[in-house]
């Protein structure tokens, strides 16, 4: 029971998953109630450009699709970003299937698909997203409060790799090393020095992009 800014109790009852801001949040916060709708949603919106569309072509697929489902597998992943194998799969699941309604492109593998189309997987998109949000944090653009983010003595060691390091603090347990402040340490520290140093939010994209346009987790997920 609490008491209200009018000086009226209210009784409190517990509750195992809450929706906020059009995110489910569990008890445990594995957030797969807020993954299992999306992917739902997602797939009925195919639906209906399965249904709509009988012959799409590459670049009619790749508007609708970036217009009308992948916001859906993607709004607020910030907050939920998957760390259970299965529920990362069940969401590229989604875009593996989508990629397939091209009939040119029916037979060959989900990562050639998306070479050819230009999409990157779902969880490379995640993990940009998060290095793009943590730019933001660490050049104030965000007016909010920042996250945990703790910055090392400027050794020497400290310096290597680029000028702006994170020092990542001690998880005791997979649900805190999820948290943004935690999973983006690595990948952040890892940048060039001329990737973090970027000048404008434009800037810091183009040269992410260009540094990790080689690697294979652009269009291959790891949870295959």
């Amino acid at each position: 029971m609490t008491n209200s800014a009018d000086g009226v109790q209210h009784d409190l009852s517990e509750t195992t998953l809450e929706k906020d801001l059009g995110v489910h949040i569990d008890d445990k916060l594995s957030f797969k109630e807020h993954i299992t709708t999306s992917v739902s949603k997602a797939n009925r919106v195919l639906g209906v450009i399965r249904r709509t569309f009988q012959n799409l072509d590459k670049e009619t697929f790749v508007q609708l699709y970036k217009s009308l489902v992948r916001p859906i597998l993607e709004y607020g992943h910030s907050v939920w970003n998957p760390q259970a194998k299965g529920l990362c799969k069940d969401l590229e699941n989604v875009q593996r299937r989508a990629t397939r309604m091209i009939g040119s492109l029916k037979e060959l593998s989900y990562s050639e698909r998306l070479r050819i189309l230009g999409i990157p997987c779902l969880q490379h998109r995640r993990r940009r997203g998060d290095m793009i949000d943590t730019f933001k944090y660490l050049k104030g653009i965000y007016i909010t409060q920042k996250p945990n983010l703790h910055k090392p003595p400027p050794t020497e060691r400290d310096m290597r790799g680029n000028s702006l390091k994170l020092f990542k603090n001690f998880a005791k347990s997979k649900v805190r090393s999820a948290f943004f402040a935690d999973r983006v340490v690595l990948d952040w520290n890892t940048l060039p020095d001329n990737v973090v140093t970027a000048d404008s939010v434009n800037c810091f994209k183009a040269r992410l992009d260009s540094h990790w346009k080689d690697t294979s987790s652009v269009y291959t997920p790891s949870c295959y």
